[in-house]
C-alpha cells in the first residue's frame, strides 16, 4: 500500500477520503466473503464424520494437481504485487507484463481446477462437497479474472499512474483474496 503521506502530497482531501472509503469497502467485501468460504470448510469437516462421506472403493483426488495449481496461484500473486509496484513507479511496460503473467497463471489455475472438478466420480458426499468447494472458488477466480482483464485493458490505454491506481490496487486485493481462500480450501480438500 502506498504511504498515505505520499498520497497527501498529490491528492486532495476529498480524493484521499474517497480512496480510504474504497479500501474499506473492499475490506468489508473480503471479510464477508471469507466467511462464506469458512462456512464451506465447516460443512466439509462436519460431513467428513458421516458414514456416507467416502464409501469403500472411493479414491480421494491426488494432491499433485492441487499442489501445481497452488504454486501457480502463489506465483501469480507475486506477479500481481510486482505489477502494483510497477504502476506506482510509473513503469507501464512492467505493469502490463506482470499483470498479464498473473492472469496467465490464473487461467492455468482455473484449468487445473476444472480438470479436477470433472475427474471426481459423482455420487458420494465427498464428490459433492469437493465439486461444490472447487466450483465455488473457480467461479470467484473467474469473476475476479474478468475484473483483472478490464484493468489490463485500461492499463494498455494508459489509465494508471503513480497516483491514479485504485483499480489496480482493488484488482490486487481481490486476487490476494482468491489466494487466501484457495489456501484455506487447499489444506482442507487435499490434506485434512
Amino acid at each position: 500500500m502506498q504511504r498515505e503521506y505520499d498520497l497527501e502530497e498529490h491528492l486532495t482531501r476529498d480524493e484521499l477520503l474517497a480512496l480510504r472509503n474504497k479500501r474499506a469497502g473492499v475490506f468489508v467485501f473480503q471479510v464477508s466473503w471469507i466467511m462464506a468460504f469458512v462456512c464451506l470448510v465447516v460443512v466439509n469437516w462436519q460431513l467428513r464424520f458421516s458414514p456416507n462421506w467416502m464409501p469403500p472403493g472411493t479414491e480421494p483426488v491426488s494432491a499433485i494437481p492441487g499442489a501445481v495449481a497452488t504454486i501457480g496461484l502463489l506465483l501469480s500473486a507475486g506477479l500481481v504485487k510486482r505489477a502494483v509496484d510497477a504502476v506506482r513507479a510509473d513503469d507501464q511496460r512492467a505493469f502490463l507484463m506482470q499483470w498479464l503473467g498473473a492472469m496467465g497463471l490464473g487461467v492455468l489455475f482455473v484449468g487445473i481446477m476444472l480438470v479436477e472438478w470433472f475427474s471426481v466420480e459423482p455420487g458420494t458426499q465427498y464428490a459433492l462437497v469437493f465439486r461444490f468447494m472447487t466450483g465455488f472458488h473457480v467461479l470467484h477466480a473467474l469473476a475476479i479474472g474478468v475484473y483483472m482483464l478490464l484493468v489490463y485493458n485500461n492499463g494498455r490505454r494508459g489509465a494508471y499512474g503513480p497516483y491514479e491506481f485504485w483499480a489496480v490496487e482493488a484488482g490486487a486485493r481481490l486476487w490476494y483474496f482468491v489466494l487466501v481462500a484457495w489456501l484455506l480450501f487447499y489444506v482442507v480438500i487435499y490434506w485434512a
